[in-house]
């Protein structure tokens, strides 16, 4: 173990070229984390001629960073890391992510450094990524310890870690205020601003445009609701290689007027607001930052029942559920709160009271409280131990 003046470094390094849920959730971390007694720092990998965004926003909150030159899966890259963690006498090692976790875990082992590796769910989006994925979980087996974000995760990455620590679950934090819905929010005035039209019915989905987010599920969705919801509109947030592709099914099935692909947004709160419904049609999940988001600023939510989503939606509570991949359970669900506008209020301000759960305070407290275990004991433990640290969100 490093440890530099008494004081613990604690470095979280991510894979990313830009700042989405996952950096945002790394990012304001590590800025409330930081002591007398503790650093927090974070890093990255150059994979471009540009510095990694979430490297320059670590840099403009005053927080410590460093840079691996290459983003690729080089045997090189792990002596830099090894070299970089003796060097800034980093005492624990957070991965996120597949690379970080796999590049990590065998830096972790030339140096003696601990080791955290963070899951947030596996999205198969190509054959390279299903092979990092496969990978990913090969190396989970192995790791001191791993955080998952949902009990499902952890659930599935139990058995497979025998003798070692249990899988923790840390879910993710709703970073952001919540919302006043009574009296509701101003919808209208936020549509306005956007250019958005005031009399429709707006839907809206977040997350990049992946074959695992279950896209072309919600347009077979809208196809079937256009006859019976006139001023349904729909907007999609986000950028990806399956874009073409949800293009050519809404050419397909005819809704051309009622899709719209707004693109990548760095401030989606706005959008999320002018809409009468965030849905979530994800076929896999961790637990979506877009749904925490959603909840707080008063859009209720149809999801799919995957992953972490359960934990955080309670259905017909907080939200409504739907099986993945059904796109007439998504269009039942749609029509049913389109007709019932009281009971989206009742959704909304049932599911702002769920974020005391999700609070960023609970999430620090208990990553501090896996700190201090992971620093203090050996990596590894007798499979029949049955004091395990399991944090539940």
């Amino acid at each position: 173990m490093f440890v530099s003046n008494n004081k613990a470094r604690i470095l979280h390094l991510r894979a990313s070229q830009f700042v989405g849920g996952p950096e945002r959730q790394i990012l304001h971390h590590a800025a409330t984390a930081a002591s007398p007694e503790r650093e927090v720092w974070i890093g990255s990998f150059r994979d471009g001629p540009i510095r990694p965004e979430l490297l320059q926003c670590a840099e403009q909150m005053g927080l410590s960073t460093f840079e691996l030159s290459s983003g690729r899966f080089d045997p090189r890259t792990i002596f830099e890391l090894a070299r970089r963690l003796r060097h800034n006498e980093i005492s624990l090692l957070c991965t996120h992510g597949y690379k970080a976790n796999i590049v990590g875990w065998a830096a972790s082992r030339l140096t003696g450094c601990p080791q955290i590796a963070f899951v947030r769910g596996w999205t198969g989006e190509s054959w390279r990524v299903q092979l990092y994925d496969r990978l990913d979980r090969l190396v989970l087996r192995w790791t001191d310890w791993v955080v998952c974000v949902s009990h499902a995760q952890a659930k599935q990455l139990r058995e497979k870690r025998k003798g070692r620590h249990a899988p923790v679950v840390i879910a993710n934090a709703a970073l952001l205020p919540r919302e006043e819905v009574n009296p509701p929010i101003h919808r209208l005035r936020i549509r306005r601003a956007l250019g958005l039209r005031e009399d429709a019915f707006l839907v809206c989905a977040v997350g990049r445009l992946s074959p695992e987010k279950g896209h072309r599920y919600l347009l077979r969705a809208i196809a079937a609701l256009v006859d019976h919801i006139p001023t349904l509109r729909i907007t999609f947030l986000g950028e990806g290689h399956e874009r073409k592709a949800l293009e050519n099914e809404v050419a397909r099935l005819g809704v051309q007027n009622y899709v719209v692909f707004a693109g990548f947004k760095k401030d989606i709160q706005p959008w999320i607001q002018a809409c009468d419904l965030l849905v979530n049609p994800s076929l896999t999940e961790g637990v979506p930052n877009v749904i925490l988001e959603a909840m707080a600023l008063g859009t209720p939510v149809v999801a799919t029942r995957v992953g972490g989503v359960p934990d955080l939606v309670q259905d017909q509570q907080c939200g409504v559920l739907v099986p993945p991949g059904d796109p007439e359970a998504l269009a039942v669900a749609i029509h049913d709160l389109f007709q019932r506008p009281t009971e989206r209020v009742r959704l909304a301000q049932n599911a702002t009271k769920q974020l005391e759960e999700y609070s960023p305070a609970k999430q620090n407290q208990r990553l501090l409280e896996l700190y201090a275990r992971a620093l203090e004991g050996p990596r590894s433990q007798s499979a029949n131990d049955s004091v395990i640290l399991t944090v539940h969100s």
